[in-house]
């Protein structure tokens, strides 16, 4: 018997699962694998990662129960005999008892480590119906909620640095886009990736969102109001941490990507009236107060 205690590190879990989705922490493996795992024939333990959306080929175990748990993002599966649906995500627990046939789709980010007992390879795969094919080529939809100064907002469990980007045209019209996850419209602009500083985020997060390259030219205003709060539903809760610039348009058309639904140029003094979480009306506000007499906010 081995005694002596075991350690996979981070560094190599981490580097192992940046070149594919799934990693053996524990086991007997039939194949090499790039992580150095701990051999045991009793258990299996393993964690999937996911970069962008997923979708797994509808399946089922002989004889393993499998038992997951969240580490981050969402899931969701089809009981493909009942039709019945399921939704975890970060922090959910959940057990698959053998037999059960499933499909499974993941959001962008979710990372689940799993435990399978007995070990071994035991999958079914399944036929996939043009109805479960639908379903599995549908991404995952997150649903957004804002909040601000509201006694009954979610309490905060993440802060991601964003920037935003108030781009006008020579009518004085901003741009807008309308999101997919809440309906409500919204400058472009998005999350700060590792690598990366706020104004090169700005400038992609535009490009990726509306097809414009743009310049920027000023800071209208900061944002890092701690009772400001975006709730998604696969439980991340995010404290507001953006920074607004003016943007020029350089070069590009307008082409939208997935997460909006409709764009629009509108009157500057006309934007707060359409339906906007109140941070981003807040915003709209600072934008008019900047254009017209060149303050800036600080919040």
């Amino acid at each position: 018997m081995n005694r002596k205690i075991m350690m996979i590190q981070n560094g190599d879990i981490e580097l192992a699962l940046s070149e594919t989705t799934r990693q053996y922490l524990v086991g007997q493996l039939g194949r090499p694998q790039m992580l150095k795992h701990i051999d045991d024939s009793q258990i299996e333990i393993g964690i999937t990662s996911y970069d962008n959306f997923i979708s797994e080929v509808p399946h089922y175990h002989l004889q393993a129960h499998e038992y997951q748990y969240m580490i981050s993002g969402m899931t969701e599966y089809m009981d493909v005999e009942t039709g019945e649906g399921y939704q975890f995500k970060k922090g959910d627990f959940y057990k698959i008892p053998p037999g059960v046939k499933y499909a499974q789709r993941s959001k962008p980010g979710t990372t689940i480590l799993f435990i399978k007992t007995p070990p071994g390879n035991d999958k079914q795969n399944l036929d996939v119906t043009d109805t479960i094919a639908q379903w599995l080529r549908t991404k995952v939809k997150t649903v957004r909620s804002d909040f601000t100064n509201d006694p009954n907002a979610p309490k905060a469990n993440s802060i991601k640095p964003a920037a935003a980007v108030a781009i006008m045209n020579e009518k004085e019209e901003i741009l807008l886009l309308k999101r997919r996850d809440n309906g409500k419209w919204t400058m472009p602009g998005g999350t700060l990736d590792f690598g990366e500083d706020l104004k090169t985020c700005a400038i992609r997060e535009v490009q990726e969102e509306s097809g414009y390259k743009v310049v920027i030219t000023d800071i209208i205003g900061t944002y890092t109001n701690p009772n400001t709060v975006i709730a998604y539903s696969d439980g991340e809760v995010r404290q507001e941490f953006t920074i607004l610039y003016k943007g020029e348009i350089q070069s590009g058309q307008l082409e939208m990507d997935s997460e909006s639904t409709a764009y629009q140029w509108i009157e500057l003094n006309k934007a707060a009236d359409l339906p906007m979480a109140d941070s981003q009306r807040q915003r709209m506000r600072d934008v008019i107060q900047y254009h017209t007499e060149g303050i800036r906010s600080l919040r």
